[in-house]
């Protein structure tokens, strides 16, 4: 008799490990008590600069502040 095929659960679930991860840590979020997920919630926001070019020269870059982005895709 063979040992039952091994891997990764969520290559099984048909999923990537990043939406995998994602769903995880959101879980871990979920239940968290204060004053823990309070700040586990404030390290969740995104940032990132951008800036344009035109004409060979770099735009002034701007910073974005991306709140509640949901990290897993919601249910149709």
């Amino acid at each position: 008799m063979s040992a039952p095929a091994s891997g990764p659960f969520w290559r099984a679930a048909g999923m990537s490990y990043l939406k995998y991860a994602n769903i995880c840590a959101d879980m871990m979020r979920g239940v968290m008590k204060e004053p823990f997920k309070s700040k586990a919630l404030a390290r969740q926001s995104i940032y990132f600069r951008s800036s344009k070019f035109a004409d060979g020269k770099q735009s002034t870059p701007v910073i974005t502040d991306l709140e509640a982005v949901p990290t897993t895709q919601p249910k149709s």
